[in-house]
């Protein structure tokens, strides 16, 4: 019997451990992750990650368009904590 618990215990974790990868990743660690991010490569230390400190990251010059690119929403040079969450927000949610 305690078997039986303890498996259908372990069905629930997985199952809800499943739906919270498939709602994308927590918030908190998306703003983390930022701010790691900002503490190495933003240059200027003004709080916000341009398109030339992102493109400094990658040595492929066509890769730093594309993935700088998608990272900047709004397409204005300038990719903020707020775009960073909207973007890293939608890693994993069923389309």
């Amino acid at each position: 019997m305690k078997a039986v618990i303890a498996f259908a215990a372990g069905l629930t974790t997985l199952a809800a451990a499943s739906q919270a990868f498939a709602a994308g990743p927590p918030e908190q660690n998306i703003r983390q992750a930022y701010q790691m991010i900002l503490s190495q490569a933003d240059t200027n230390k003004d709080g916000k990650l341009s398109a030339a400190e992102c493109r400094a990251m990658w040595k492929d010059k066509d890769a730093a368009e594309k993935n700088c690119g998608f990272w900047d929403v709004d397409k204005d040079g300038v990719i903020t904590e707020a775009e960073y969450v909207k973007q890293a927000s939608s890693f994993g949610r069923k389309k």
